[in-house]
């Protein structure tokens, strides 16, 4: 009963459809979407002639290795997994180190819990305005600097101690939760569900990695802030090098994929523009 309510309240993806070739599905989803939305609909949405040089690419089947297919997506691919990886190692280990704080341990529990609210509502308001990368990449800045500078906080500060742990927290939580926007929209659609099942395997072995470095703090109680600070602030610089996909159209096949360079301004997926590969849309999806 849910599964059919759901298909008659939530319509498919355009996208996806275009993908598999059922124009006329995708096509009466967008003139609904537009009507809604009060946007004006021409009376052509695809271009038939890319539609049939599309067709070829309807065929292909992804694997694994496809994330690896090229030096370019396996860059990016490999720079994901890492990204993943050591965030969720720094989220999981100041959550599971919560009980090892100064104070009353369900208070601090309370505390950590509460400060991902805002983190949340921050992350939102970065992924509507501002580039990706940056994003990202400061809210890791964030939470790896404050966290490296527990170590210099006097023994007697401890409530210092705990608000720059929660403040680590906030930009480690910002920072987990845009990746799942950033990673999907760097991969084309055909690999875009296995990179992000990719990357999140990734980040379960980062959770699963995560208490042992909780567990250093039996031989120095700043080790572990040393660790996941480093490795955080690491991590941010790591994904200034990725490529930027704000303003960006989402590429639909490798070809697409292979204009968008790492190291090198967002501007590259220009190209995605006038690729030939797929069916152009002469309205902007909504």
């Amino acid at each position: 009963i849910y599964s059919e309510t759901s298909c008659r309240i939530i319509p498919e993806s355009p996208r996806w459809l275009i993908s598999q070739g059922r124009y006329k599905e995708a096509e009466v989803i967008i003139r609904k979407a537009a009507k809604l939305n009060g946007v004006p609909v021409p009376a052509m949405l695809f271009n038939t002639a890319e539609m049939q040089d599309s067709k070829p690419q309807q065929q292909q089947k992804a694997i694994l290795l496809d994330l690896f297919r090229t030096r370019n997506i396996a860059t990016i691919t490999i720079m994901s997994l890492l990204l993943w990886f050591f965030t969720s190692v720094g989220y999981f280990g100041l959550s599971l180190s919560t009980p090892n704080w100064h104070g009353n341990a369900y208070v601090n529990c309370f505390l950590a819990a509460v400060i991902e609210v805002p983190a949340y509502v921050i992350a939102w308001l970065l992924l509507r305005s501002l580039p990706r990368r940056y994003s990202v990449s400061g809210v890791l800045f964030l939470g790896g600097g404050v966290v490296l500078l527990i170590q210099f906080v006097p023994a007697d500060y401890n409530v210092l101690s705990i608000g720059l742990v929660m403040l680590g927290k906030f930009g480690i939580t910002a920072a987990f939760s845009m990746l799942y926007v950033y990673n999907v929209e760097l991969y084309p659609t055909l690999v875009r569900n296995m990179a992000v099942g990719a990357t999140s395997t990734a980040s379960r072995l980062g959770s699963i990695i995560a208490p042992y470095f909780v567990y250093l703090g039996a031989y120095d109680r700043f080790l572990p802030y040393i660790l996941m600070g480093s490795l955080t602030v690491l991590i941010g610089i790591l994904t200034l090098f990725l490529p930027e996909s704000y303003g960006n159209p989402l590429p639909e096949s490798f070809e697409q994929m292979l204009t968008v360079k790492c190291f090198r301004n967002g501007q590259q997926t220009a190209g995605i523009r006038n690729s030939k590969k797929s069916p152009k849309m002469l309205i902007t999806p909504l």
